[in-house]
C-alpha cells in the first residue's frame, strides 16, 4: 500500500509571502506550498499576515510578514514569500501564531517565542524589548511540561500534562483569566488559579478571549464578551473564567475574533457570537444577530479552526469545510488564480460569503494541476487532517497520493 504524502495547503490573502507560494499573489483554492512537498508536515498555524509550521521529523518553518520577528529568523528581512527553517536545539512538535507573534513547543514540552513582546506576550520578561527577531526559549516556564500552546491576537496561553493553564501576554477584557488585578499585561507565565480545581485537556485562543476544556468535556471561557462570544448569555468581559452552560461533552473549542465554536466528543458543533458575514455557519439571516448562547449547526465535525470572521472544520473522514467571510472584496465575483485582491480565504474559488458550512472540492497541486473532488473516482483524491484559520487566510494540513512529477 502506498504510504501518502502529507503537505500543506494554504489560501487566502498572499500578501507580505503569508502563502509561502513564491509569491505575494492571492490564492482561491487551496493550494500545496511546493518549498515543503519533501516534507511530512504535522501542524500548522496561521498568525495576522504569518505562518508557522511543524514538520513530522522536528522541523520549524516559517513564512509571511516578519515586521515584529514574528519569523523568528531573518532578522532585517521585512517579510518572506516562501518557507524559511529555524534552527531550534530541540524537535518542535506543535505551533501556535498571534497577530505578531509566535510559539512553538518542543518534544521535550519546552515553549519557544518569538516576534512581538510589546505586551509580554513572548512571556519572557519586559527586558526583553518590543520585539525579538529570534526564537527565545521561555524560561519561566521550566520544570512545568508543557503538552499545548495558544496564542490570541496580544496574549498566549499554554497546558500542562497535568491539566494546569498559564496565561501571559496583553491582559484587557480579561483575556488571562487571572482576575481583576491583572487586567493590564504579564510578562512572564502565570497560572489560572480559577481553573485549579479540574483538570482541562485542551485550550484555544481568540484575538481577545481564551476558552479551556475540561476533562469531564465542560466548556470554560473569558475575556472580551462584547459580541457574546463567550456564550454565557450577556455582553460583558469576564475578567475569570466562567462555565459556559448547555454545553457537555466538548472536546474543542475554536475562537475567533468575536465568534467562537465548539466540538463535541460525537461531532456536534455549535456556534455563538457575531455572525457577521455568516461567520456562525448557522444559514443567512436578514438583519444579522449575533447568538447570544451556543446554537447548534447543522454539521459534524472532528476538528476545526476560527479566523477573523471565517470558520473551517474537518470531518471524520477528512472533508474540508468552511463557511463565513469570503474575502477583502466581498463582490462574489470569479477570481483567477494569483489574483492579487486579498480574497478567497474560503477555498471555493471566489471571494463570496458563506453563511451554510460548505465543502471544499478542489485542491491545487502547481499553478496548472489540480484534484477535484467532484470529479473523483473511487477514493478521495486527497483529504484534509488539521485546518488553522487566520485574519484572511487559511492553512490546512492534507494528505494525498501526490507524485513529485505533479508537482513541477
Amino acid at each position: 500500500m502506498t504510504r501518502l504524502g502529507r503537505f500543506l495547503a494554504v489560501w487566502g490573502n498572499g500578501q507580505h509571502g503569508r502563502l509561502g507560494h513564491g509569491t505575494e499573489s492571492s490564492e482561491v483554492f487551496p493550494r500545496i506550498v511546493q518549498a515543503l512537498a519533501g516534507s511530512r508536515v504535522a501542524h500548522v498555524a496561521a498568525g495576522g499576515a504569518h505562518t508557522t509550521v511543524a514538520t513530522e521529523d522536528g522541523c520549524l518553518w516559517t513564512f509571511g510578514l516578519n515586521n515584529n520577528g514574528q519569523l523568528g529568523c531573518l532578522k532585517d528581512t521585512p517579510y518572506a514569500v516562501a518557507p524559511v527553517e529555524v534552527i531550534l536545539p530541540d524537535s518542535i512538535k506543535a505551533v501556535a501564531a498571534g497577530e505578531s507573534h509566535t510559539l512553538a513547543l518542543s518534544s521535550s514540552g519546552e515553549v519557544w517565542a518569538a516576534g512581538s513582546n510589546v505586551d509580554g506576550q513572548l512571556g519572557l520578561g519586559s527586558a526583553f524589548g518590543a520585539k525579538n527577531a529570534e526564537f527565545r526559549l521561555v524560561r519561566a516556564l521550566q520544570g512545568v511540561r508543557v503538552a499545548a500552546i495558544a496564542a490570541g491576537n496580544q496574549h498566549s496561553l499554554a497546558l500542562s500534562d497535568e491539566g494546569k493553564v498559564f496565561a501571559w501576554g496583553h491582559g484587557q477584557f480579561g483575556a488571562l483569566g487571572l482576575g481583576t488585578g491583572k487586567l493590564r499585561w504579564e510578562a512572564f507565565p502565570d497560572q489560572v488559579a480559577a481553573l485549579a480545581a479540574v483538570k482541562v485537556s485542551s485550550i484555544a485562543a481568540g484575538a481577545f478571549h481564551s476558552g479551556a476544556v475540561d476533562e469531564e468535556g465542560s466548556a470554560w471561557m473569558w475575556g472580551n464578551g462584547s459580541s457574546w462570544q463567550l456564550g454565557t448569555g450577556a455582553n460583558v468581559h469576564e475578567c475569570l473564567p466562567q462555565q459556559v452552560r448547555g454545553l457537555r461533552h466538548v472536546s474543542q473549542l475554536c475562537l475567533g475574533f468575536s465568534h467562537s465554536m465548539s466540538i463535541g466528543k460525537h461531532g456536534d458543533v455549535y456556534t455563538w457570537g457575531t455572525d457577521e458575514n455568516g461567520s456562525l455557519g448557522q444559514g443567512f439571516n436578514w438583519p444579522t444577530a449575533p447568538s447570544r448562547i451556543p446554537e447548534p449547526v447543522k454539521l459534524r465535525l472532528q476538528s476545526g479552526a476560527a479566523g477573523w470572521k471565517h470558520s473551517a472544520g474537518v470531518t471524520s473522514d477528512g472533508r474540508l469545510i468552511t463557511w463565513g467571510w469570503g474575502g477583502a472584496v466581498g463582490s462574489g465575483g470569479f477570481l483567477s488564480p494569483g489574483a492579487d485582491l486579498g480574497a478567497g480565504q474560503l477555498g471555493h474559488g471566489d471571494d463570496s460569503d458563506q453563511y451554510d458550512p460548505k465543502q471544499v472540492q478542489r485542491l491545487q497541486i502547481s499553478r496548472v494541476r489540480y484534484r477535484d473532488l467532484r470529479q473523483s473516482v473511487g477514493g478521495a483524491p486527497w483529504h484534509a487532517l488539521q485546518v488553522a484559520c487566520a485574519r484572511n487566510h487559511t492553512a490546512a494540513v492534507v494528505e494525498a497520493d501526490i507524485s513529485p512529477a505533479e508537482l513541477q
